[in-house]
């Protein structure tokens, strides 16, 4: 059985790769109605890995909740996520990351860390 660090882990990185697949599924959707929105959604395969990953995510998730905390089941998933996501985009997409952006990761890690000794 898989421990608790390795559920959040698990659920943290199908969260990234949910998120990452949304965003390319989404430069491909064809947005003039309602009804080849939905077609070029069914067509899609970033939509269906991104399917794949929200149930990887969601059981995890609820694996992980059944028997810890969820307050910080959910604040670690989700911190970890918003850094890697974070860092993705700087290394993948040449986002710029600010000081006060640095800042703000460092207070959410600084956070979970605090949250998971307490």
């Amino acid at each position: 059985m898989i421990n608790h660090l390795g559920l959040i882990l698990i659920a943290a990185c199908a969260n990234v790769a949910l998120n990452l697949l949304l965003k390319q599924g989404a430069r491909g959707l064809d947005t003039s109605g309602l009804v080849p929105l939905i077609g070029s959604l069914i067509l899609s395969i970033w939509f269906w890995l991104a399917c794949l990953s929200a149930v990887v995510l969601l059981t995890a998730f609820v694996t992980a909740i059944r028997s810890y905390s969820l307050s910080l089941t959910y604040t670690a998933v989700t911190a970890l996520a918003m850094v890697a996501l974070t860092l993705l985009g700087v290394a993948m997409q040449t986002e710029q990351v600010s000081l006060l952006r640095g800042v703000g990761l460092t207070l959410i890690v600084s956070g979970l860390v605090v949250t998971a000794l307490a």
